[in-house]
């Protein structure tokens, strides 16, 4: 296969940057759905310099997971703006769009890594924006990608189970098959949304370990929502704590009280003269 098939580097959305050299300005951003009657953002204003790690907390339905999306587009704003690498979201094109996302990896909850395919199969397919035309099997991709893919498995310690089915594997395999093929994509922002809610304590912390490492490595930005707070003070830059759609904490990690991160998970009795905390497990997603 001719190697003239593989996209130049330059062919997505370059190394343009949000204003302020930030990787992502997001201004008052409102989403609202059931025709306005949910509010899932409520004037969330974010900007995250290229190179961060930023870490997301709240309960379930806070908002982590909607404002993840909008950063890929998969959302678009009620209200507001959203900016990524220079690219404003909802004035982009369809052509434009799929560009910015060659990008930015995306990394699940439910590893979305199809399982009756190989492990390295799975890994190529992180590349499939980088070349021309559909592919079947590994043989298929050129060999400069085969070897590209056979690297990332081996940097997320899988390189011996490259030829074996995915869904074989280990919850926490599969998540280092899932990085490995975000990886592949050589994005430059990954989004990681509730990466380790599926996995126990000690395997959550060995795959936050290698998504952080490996993201530095490259210098890449990461997003990352966590129900986990030990993990998330354990592993972040700077946390953002959201409840009920609104931003109720941003602040760098370092130096931060472990009571103030508890603090996103209180809220004001109706009457406003005492706060009610919630029961959250620092480490057991299953009791949030």
């Amino acid at each position: 296969m001719k190697q003239d098939n593989i996209v130049p580097p330059d062919a997505g959305s370059g190394n343009a940057l949000a204003s302020g050299g930030n990787a992502v300005e997001v201004k008052d951003l409102v989403k609202t759905f059931d025709n306005g009657n949910v509010r899932a953002l409520d004037g969330v204003s974010i900007s995250v310099p290229v190179g961060q790690l930023l870490v997301i907390i709240g309960l379930s339905g806070s908002g982590k997971s909607t404002f993840l999306r909008h950063l890929n587009g998969l959302h678009l704003p009620t209200e507001g703006s959203v900016e990524v690498l220079g690219n404003v979201i909802p004035d982009l094109k369809r052509p434009e769009l799929r560009s910015l996302r060659r990008d930015i990896g995306f990394v699940f909850q439910q590893f979305n890594i199809v399982g009756r395919l190989t492990c390295i199969e799975n890994v190529l397919s992180g590349a499939l924006g980088r070349i021309r035309g559909p592919r079947i099997g590994a043989m298929m991709y050129p060999k400069s990608l085969r070897v590209e893919a056979f690297e990332q498995l081996e940097r997320v310690g899988l390189a011996d189970r490259a030829w074996q089915r995915t869904d074989t594997l280990s919850g926490g395999q599969q998540q280092r098959v899932a990085i490995a093929r975000s990886l592949m994509q050589k994005p430059k922002i990954v989004l990681a949304d509730e990466p380790v809610a599926s996995l126990d304590p000690e395997i959550s912390g060995q795959v936050m370990e290698l998504l952080v490492q490996c993201c530095i490595e490259d210098g890449i930005t990461v997003l990352c929502s966590l129900h986990q707070v030990d993990l998330a003070l354990g592993w972040a830059d700077r946390l953002i704590g959201l409840r009920d759609g609104k931003v109720v904490l941003d602040s760098l990690v370092k130096g931060l009280d472990q009571e103030e991160v508890m603090g996103v998970y209180r809220e004001l009795d109706p009457t406003g003269e005492k706060e009610n905390e919630y029961r959250v497990s620092e480490t057991d997603p299953s009791s949030q």
